[in-house]
């Protein structure tokens, strides 16, 4: 679990006045003794029977723990990315949002991701091999160590009743289906996290855990591109409140059945009305392309509704990105590399309503005319709407380069 993520869910758990485990863990780097080996697997038994009962799933084997030192993880990180993205791809996604405007032009998102998580992970849950890590020089608190624990341990609960590994998580082509799995994870494991701390604390430690949350270094985090910080984000907060609106509808038992069939798109995880009782599933867009001699497409995605929410704050519509970005039914886009640097940006998008459709085209334009007040050349912005679609052409002269301006993408 993310430091940064942590604090946020730490200020919603401390403000329900919580109290002190009854538990002692060992926060060392040193080899174990026989007795503090007994003394940690008692912990983790402990914890993953608080888990049990918070959940209400009982474990179907038993739970395998890893340790490292902090400075394995960077490597351990690299090898997990190199498996799924080489590193020409990593640029070409990090490229494409940047088209889009999510991310400033010339982010290096693999090198921003690694700074990130050498400051915020703190344990993690390896679905590949079903392993649990924590980290044997990790400066967290007991109590703050006890909770990541517990939030880890869940995903490994998850894991035997759900077979995490068979879910989509690693799709390149669906940003939005991606988050919107990891909302209902993080989320249950965030809630499961709030109801065992609710249930074992006193009053007493609740300031000095708030305290010890807080001064968690962040500063890498905050640093971060806005697109970066939130998405990380997401699937912590908005996905508890999901969670949360589950359990309030239809209790565990829906929670479970959404494990079964999980959210398809941010919009379900942000309205749980539109995900039941009566689901509403993203309506499938692909743009209509026409590519000339030497384009190359960097690559293709969904951007979402929450996605649509961040692009917007980050260009002058922080009170009504929301309210926009709600009429929202479905999107895919294709960027492409023209030559000579230029780029060329083809996105399509389903809205509830041909006003919606225009309202979003209106708000977009000003997100264009926002970033051509600080770049030169200037991006060039075609729209078309037709009823509840738009269809965007976006060039993309290189900053530096010879124009060579490509053709529109076009919808048969």
């Amino acid at each position: 679990m993310k430091r940064a993520m942590q604090m946020a869910a730490w200020m919603c758990l401390v403000a329900g006045f919580l109290s002190q485990w009854k538990l002692e863990a060992a926060d060392t780097a040193t080899a174990p003794t026989a007795e503090a080996e007994a003394k940690r697997l008692r912990a983790q038994k402990y914890l993953e029977q608080e888990v049990e009962e918070a959940r209400g799933l009982k474990f179907l084997k038993p739970v395998a723990y890893r340790s490292m030192k902090s400075a394995e993880f960077r490597p351990f990180l690299v090898k997990k990315i190199r498996q799924q993205y080489t590193p020409a791809q990593m640029r070409d996604y990090s490229r494409s949002l940047a088209m889009v405007g999510l991310l400033p032009e010339g982010t290096d998102f693999e090198a921003q991701m690694m700074e990130v998580m050498d400051e915020q992970v703190a344990a993690f849950y390896d679905q590949d091999k079903a392993e649990l890590y924590t980290f044997t020089d990790s400066p967290l608190t007991s109590n703050l160590r006890r909770m990541i624990v517990v939030h880890e341990v869940t995903h490994a609960l998850q894991d035997q009743h759900f077979h995490i590994r068979k879910w989509p998580l690693k799709r390149k082509d669906n940003d939005d289906l991606v988050a919107a799995h990891m909302a209902l994870l993080e989320g249950d494991a965030t809630q499961t996290m709030a109801k065992v701390y609710m249930r074992g604390l006193d009053v007493g430690s609740a300031l000095t855990d708030l305290i010890a949350a807080l001064a968690q270094n962040t500063e890498k985090f905050m640093r971060a591109p806005r697109y970066f910080r939130d998405m990380l984000l997401f699937p912590y907060q908005e996905g508890q409140g999901f969670v949360v609106a589950l359990e309030q509808m239809g209790g565990r038992e829906l929670v479970n059945r959404a494990f079964e069939n999980p959210p398809t798109s941010t919009s379900q995880v942000l309205h749980p009305d539109k995900f039941h009782p009566r689901r509403e599933d993203p309506v499938a867009v692909q743009p209509q392309t026409r590519t000339e001699a030497g384009w190359r497409r960097l690559a293709t995605n969904v951007v979402g509704e929450f996605g649509i929410i961040v692009l917007l704050r980050q260009f002058g519509h922080a009170r009504d990105a929301s309210e926009i970005a709600a009429g929202w039914r479905g999107d895919r886009y294709v960027a492409f590399d023209t030559g000579k640097g230029n780029g060329l940006l083809c996105w399509s998008s389903q809205w509830s309503s041909p006003e919606a459709a225009r309202r979003f085209v209106e708000a977009y334009r000003h997100v264009v005319l926002k970033r051509n007040a600080e770049r030169q050349p200037s991006l060039r912005l075609d729209a078309r709407v037709m009823d509840g679609r738009v269809d965007l052409t976006l060039f993309v002269p290189a900053v530096a380069a010879d124009q060579q301006r490509g053709k529109p993408c076009e919808r048969k």
